[in-house]
């Protein structure tokens, strides 16, 4: 059987606020839990004008208080921003409030040439590619096993608590996969980006698997594959539902990046993309879009070809009444 999780973006439904959105996460994650996700993570985005989420790492207290069982995950950290030592110091204070409940995703990316710069503490330095170090750093602070090559050797954070987080690694490529293999970390493939490249990545990331040695590490290969889902009661009411985040990120990757000041409505959004777009017809579609039987099925045509058993999904809708329909729509039709 197929287990899902969710990636929530804390869009900020139309007439409310951040606050609003906010408070109806928590409420969302404790009608997902019922409905027996394993997971919900809350994205870090930074200048999008409709998204409540700048601060992943504060808000997941607010959701791990909300509930009681499922996990929660800061998925991800934009790591290529940070301190690890000053990440890994917030992790482990979540992990010591909610034992066993906290996911870390890491990755990296841009959050935009003015909200990078303005991320950075020196803003007219070149930052220097070192992501790969950095991860490295992150997962020693997370165990409190730093090897004796680091300069941090023999500093610790909360040295009274276990390692108590599961660390993932954001992976869109192959190479990203790998490197979650050889540090012996948790997959969170994304197939948002260029979708068919997920079971490339998939594969790449069980061939190459190594235990890892860091306490916070995995012994096993363990991963889920991220993907975006809109589903309706009709295939007609899924595609209108798709059109508004489908122009969102239509925008987003023109070459002068356009962000919406906030999520279209379905007319702003055919305008946007020229017409109704209908359903992809491939195997790895961008958006998995239709029917709760269209959706399962999508979903496990995924799993046959990889062997995934977890899906992580994301709708980018702004009516909270509508996500709990559609999650209790899909979760019964994959039961």
């Amino acid at each position: 059987m197929l287990t899902l999780s969710l990636l929530d973006p804390l869009v900020v439904p139309r007439g409310s606020t951040s606050g609003g959105a906010l408070r109806t996460a928590c409420d969302i994650a404790r009608e997902i839990e019922r409905l027996g996700f394993v997971r919900h993570w809350i994205v870090e985005h930074h200048d999008v004008a409709f998204e409540a989420n700048p601060a992943p790492e504060v808000f997941a207290v607010a959701l791990a208080q909300a509930t009681s069982r499922i996990r929660i995950g800061v998925g991800g950290v934009l790591l290529n921003h940070y301190s690890p030592y000053k990440v890994a110091e917030a992790l482990r204070t979540l992990g010591a409030l909610f034992p066993g409940r906290i996911d870390v995703g890491i990755g990296r990316a841009t959050a935009g040439p003015l909200a990078d710069r303005a991320l950075q503490r020196l803003r007219d330095a070149e930052i220097p590619d070192d992501h790969a170090d950095h991860v490295a750093e992150l997962i020693g602070w997370l165990g409190n096993d730093l090897p004796e090559s680091s300069p941090f050797h023999g500093m610790s954070i909360m040295r009274d608590e276990p390692p108590g987080l599961l660390p993932w690694i954001l992976a869109v490529s192959e190479g990203s996969a790998r490197r979650a293999a050889e540090m012996g970390l948790g997959l969170a493939c994304s197939a948002f980006h260029v979708p068919e490249q997920a079971p490339h990545s998939w594969a790449a990331y069980h061939q190459a698997f190594r235990p890892s040695r860091h306490a916070a590490g995995i012994a096993a290969p363990q991963g889920f594959i991220a993907v975006r889902v809109i589903v309706g009661e009709t295939q007609e009411e899924a595609e209108r539902l798709a059109m508004p985040v489908r122009a969102v990120f239509h925008q987003r990757r023109k070459p002068e990046r356009i962000m919406l000041e906030r999520l279209p409505s379905l007319d702003e959004a055919v305008a946007i993309m020229g017409g109704m777009i209908p359903a992809e017809g491939s195997d790895w579609p961008a958006f998995i879009v239709g029917t709760p039987a269209r959706a399962k099925a999508a979903l496990e045509r995924m799993a046959a070809q990889t062997g995934a058993r977890e899906f992580m999904i994301q709708d980018f809708l702004d009516d909270p009444a509508l996500r709990l329909r559609n999650y209790e729509l899909l979760v019964r039709a994959l039961a």
